[in-house]
């Protein structure tokens, strides 16, 4: 049966971005996104509210359009078939059913990363830029190393990173979706030491253990209110490795 959901949509100048961010901050940062279009000074708003009399009065109030979305219309083109990718020369990624190209080097680390309704397969710019950094790191690591994913999406982080030698791996998922298409991937990928937990990283709190390599690929609002938080769950001398930010937010979150 199909899942439906509603989204609001409509274009702004790009000059009031800050002010629509701040007059929509009530939606949370994961039901709220801006695309930015280069170079055109327009971008596109897109919210997802969460029920239909919500988009309605989003519409009415703010203009734009309110519509029904086929959740699992969405999940059923995330996972057509990807053409593989290679990244950071040791790693490949292929979909769930897919087979890596006979014509092409076998990778020593290859990822199988269905994602259903879960971000990263590793197309994504800031996906393959984490996987390029996290391979890089691992090779410095003493034996025993242990890594958190915090916004773990589809798992694909977490998985590479204990392929990549991690002793310990934790991953931290908001949305039940993309926790569920976590473990499975987990799971098609023979991890062991991955453990994958849903909650909130906004009201998440570190424990006592800290690790050598903490990652965290999520919108830069969130890197920046969760930072004393994150900056505490990395060992002394340790890395973090933080993606999702755009280039209009760098200063801020430099800041941070």
């Amino acid at each position: 049966m199909a899942r439906k959901t509603w989204r609001w949509t409509r274009n702004a100048s790009a000059k009031h971005e800050d002010a629509w961010r701040e007059r929509l901050s009530f939606l949370g940062p994961a039901n709220f996104v801006v695309h930015a279009r280069p170079r055109s000074g327009v971008v596109r708003l897109e919210a997802y509210p969460g029920s239909a009399r919500t988009a309605r009065q989003l519409a009415e109030v703010f203009g734009g359009k309110a519509e029904p979305v086929d959740t699992a219309e969405i999940a059923a083109r995330a996972n057509a078939p990807r053409r593989p990718l290679r990244i950071a020369r040791i790693l490949g990624v292929i979909d769930t059913h897919g087979e890596w190209p006979e014509k092409l080097a076998h990778p020593r680390i290859l990822l199988r990363i269905g994602s259903a309704m879960a971000f990263g397969t590793g197309e994504h710019a800031t996906t393959s830029a984490c996987l390029r950094f996290l391979a890089e790191e691992a090779k410095g690591c003493d034996p025993g190393w242990n890594c958190l994913d915090l916004g773990t999406g589809s798992g694909i982080l977490a998985i590479a990173a204990e392929k990549l030698g991690a002793r310990k791996v934790s991953g931290l998922e908001y949305d039940p979706r993309a926790v569920r298409a976590a473990r499975a991937n987990v799971g098609r990928n023979s991890c062991h030491r991955v453990r994958i937990t849903e909650g909130d990283l906004l009201k998440w709190r570190p424990g006592r253990t800290q690790h050598r390599i903490v990652l965290a690929n999520v919108f830069s609002e969130i890197l920046r209110a969760a930072a004393p938080q994150i900056v505490r769950a990395v060992n002394p001398g340790g890395c973090l490795i933080l993606s999702g930010i755009l280039r209009l937010q760098e200063n801020e979150v430099l800041r941070t």
